[in-house]
């Protein structure tokens, strides 16, 4: 049986968080240790991450937003694991700096790994590589990720506003300008941004790490003469989806992003009858798709269901108390 500060190390159990709260209003010992060691699994997630950026084509031709999902959640249930058991003995350090006796049942695995990160990386990869991968439930329905031909590529190192609430403030001042110039309201180029990225995490990314900035899936087309990247993206053909290799433009920030967007759909006869639509968020994205913008059938009610969803609905309500003006009532 699981004791409360036991159960905050099971990744997703949030009330042994709670357990431990509790027992941090007491000033309890075990209270600061047990914090220690979520602290230390913190710092051990950080380098499964930089690791998994390093090599973000590990999983070639058969990594998608899916299989990413449940390797983050491996990662964040391994960090836990191996800071409940103190391999790398930073929890202890901590509760001496903080006045605590550390108990230390277990030496570290070496007396220099602290003062060598590079050792502490190597010794996290090679227990990460003794741990089987979780895999996906049999019989668990996932759609496929929409890129059609404004897609967003899938082979890229997470973006670092990791929750919709910090996606859409982060994205919000730059939303409402080119909402403007559009005459569209905010919520809609947020919520078509968020679905092309999957909130962020699947923004294109070159080679070498950098982003590309590009929040809506414009390809590089022939008359691009700014940089390109290129990376995974699934089409539609003829309703099936098919994984390929295409490139997309890239900008030095996301408002250039927006901007272009703008731009794009501006200078291109076919999307006139779009523009025409912007007072109603749902009619507007249905002419898009009706115009080519993507090549998935389902595009725009992809978009009008995240726009219509719970985690929308609970970023834009972080949004208001943050006090940032104005959001619109009326949306798709």
């Amino acid at each position: 049986m699981l004791t409360a500060t036991d159960s905050a190390f099971v990744y997703t159990d949030l009330q042994g968080l709670a357990g431990l709260r509790r027992e941090a209003r007491q000033q309890s010992p075990e209270a600061l240790r047990e914090a220690a060691k979520q602290f230390e699994a913190v710092f051990i997630q950080m380098m499964l991450k930089s690791m998994r950026a390093a090599s973000s084509n590990e999983g070639g031709a058969m990594e998608s937003d899916q299989t990413r999902f449940y390797r983050d959640l491996h990662d964040q249930q391994l960090a836990l694991a191996l800071a409940q058991k103190g391999k790398l003995g930073i929890a202890d350090q901590i509760v001496r700096s903080l006045g605590g006796e550390a108990a230390s049942p277990e030496p570290p695995v070496s007396p220099l790994i602290i003062g060598d990160p590079l050792a502490t990386l190597r010794q996290v990869q090679r227990i990460r590589s003794s741990v089987a991968m979780p895999t996906q439930t049999v019989g668990l329905k996932v759609d496929p990720p929409d890129n059609g031909r404004h897609s967003a590529p899938t082979s890229d190192a997470p973006f670092e506003p990791s929750s919709p609430a910090a996606f859409v403030r982060r994205m919000w001042p730059h939303a409402q300008e080119a909402a403007r110039r559009l005459g569209v309201i905010p919520e809609v180029l947020i919520a078509q941004a968020a679905h092309e990225t999957a909130w962020g995490r699947s923004v294109p990314r070159f080679a070498d790490g950098r982003t590309s900035h590009n929040l809506f899936g414009i390809k590089a087309s022939r008359g691009w003469d700014g940089e390109r990247v290129v990376n995974s993206t699934l089409e539609f053909i003829g309703g099936v989806p098919i994984r390929q290799r295409d490139g997309f433009r890239a900008y030095p920030s996301y408002a250039d992003s927006f901007n272009d967007y703008v731009r794009f759909l501006q200078v291109n006869p076919r999307y006139t009858q779009a523009l025409s639509l912007v007072q109603d968020g749902s009619a507007y994205l249905r002419a898009l798709q009706r115009a080519g913008y993507a090549t998935d059938p389902n595009y725009a009610k992809k978009i009008l269901g995240l726009m219509n969803g719970p985690a929308f609905d609970t970023a834009l309500e972080t949004l208001k108390s943050a006090q940032i003006q104005p959001i619109s009532e009326k949306r798709g």
